[in-house]
């Protein structure tokens, strides 16, 4: 165990701790008796580390307990956890599940322990375990109907936080998009990734994205900032990789890039990094008209051309997330493919829907 009240690393978690875990989480006569450790999610850039956990217990203590949950901890390394203390990534995903996670109509894991410590930065989640719902690749691209889904889903998420007094409340913790040092850091890393990003491109990138690229970090504050609309919690990092389907239902996991922003935001995201080049083409306006349509029918109004705006602003700022990638993404094939595939459906949404005429002067 660490010096705190809870285990911050894998060999700290025992049988006792996670006994009185979900005891305290709705299994009051349960008895862990062995765990099963297995690392998961190895080599895609993850800021924490995840682990499934196979429980066993007493004959007479399992019932409807879990036959396993999902650990995660902190990352070993000294440099990643600089990142998430700057980004506060570990203390906002923690902040979610204890503050947000019940009240949004999007699903999520159920939650059995989040705990953190400020002061240090650790921190342990242990999570419902989503293994035998449908996980589809992003390399493959998200099928229409499964598109549909999660952006109905998005939509009454957005609206469950649309211009929330919370944020003056229980969610003041949740920074802007822009706020510092969120704009600097990414300017920093774009500005750093850059040239080994157009290695990996030598023929395959336009004019006009190389411009973008070239004055991206010395605009980045500017392009970042969308308070003429609506706020609402996004989610920061809404793309298939975190999204788990179950017939029409959803859940999404890591939250740790939740910001206050635009709705936009996370719908220009996800269809830019999610869909193919060919579905993003031929379906956009119905996905954003659906969007609208969800809002609407809670009774919320997003513009159309409020809506339009926000969500090519939003693809032009959302390059930043290849080049950043690219730069520390070559530790499987896996990896590259996506980075690649990623830098190509952003860079032909940017040219298709002219974003970059919002590229600052």
């Amino acid at each position: 165990m660490t010096t705190k009240d809870f285990p911050s690393t894998i060999e700290d978690v025992t049988t006792s701790w996670l006994t009185g875990v979900l005891q305290g989480s709705g299994f009051p006569g349960v008895e862990i008796t062995d765990m099963q450790v297995e690392v998961i999610g190895e080599g895609v850039g993850i800021m924490g580390l995840l682990y499934r956990v196979k429980l066993s217990y007493s004959d007479s203590s399992s019932k409807e307990a879990p036959s396993s949950v999902v650990i995660k901890v902190p990352s070993p390394h000294e440099q990643t956890r600089h990142i998430a203390r700057a980004f506060m990534f570990y203390g906002k995903e923690i902040g979610f599940y204890r503050d947000a996670a019940k009240d949004t109509p999007l699903g999520t894991p159920k939650c059995h322990a989040a705990y953190h410590d400020p002061e240090s930065d650790d921190f342990v989640l242990v999570l419902e375990d989503l293994d035998g719902t449908e996980v589809i690749s992003q390399l493959d691209g998200c099928p229409l109907g499964k598109a549909e889904i999660a952006i109905e889903a998005l939509a009454r998420h957005h609206a469950a936080f649309w211009e929330s007094e919370r944020f003056n409340e229980d969610l003041s913790w949740v920074p802007y998009g822009w706020d510092v040092p969120f704009p600097q850091a990414i300017a920093q890393g774009f500005s750093e990734a850059w040239p080994s990003c157009m290695e990996m491109f030598p023929d395959g990138v336009s004019d006009r994205i190389r411009k973008v690229g070239e004055k991206f970090p010395t605009v980045t504050s500017e392009m970042m900032e969308l308070a003429d609309s609506p706020i609402t919690l996004a989610h920061g990092d809404f793309r298939l990789d975190n999204l788990f389907f179950q017939n029409e239902n959803l859940k999404v996991i890591d939250w740790q890039i939740c910001i206050k922003t635009v709705g936009g935001y996370d719908v220009g995201y996800f269809l830019s990094q999610s869909l193919t080049i060919e579905d993003r083409r031929n379906h956009e306006i119905e996905l954003l008209d659906r969007y609208r349509n969800t809002l609407s029918d809670i009774g919320l109004d997003y513009p159309q051309d409020r809506l339009m705006e926000d969500y090519r602003r939003s693809i032009l700022f959302c390059l930043a997330y290849p080049v950043q990638a690219s730069a520390a993404a070559l530790v499987n094939e896996r990896a590259v493919q996506l980075v690649t595939e990623m830098f190509a459906r952003v860079s032909t949404a940017i040219e298709d829907l002219d974003a970059d005429e919002f590229l600052p002067e």
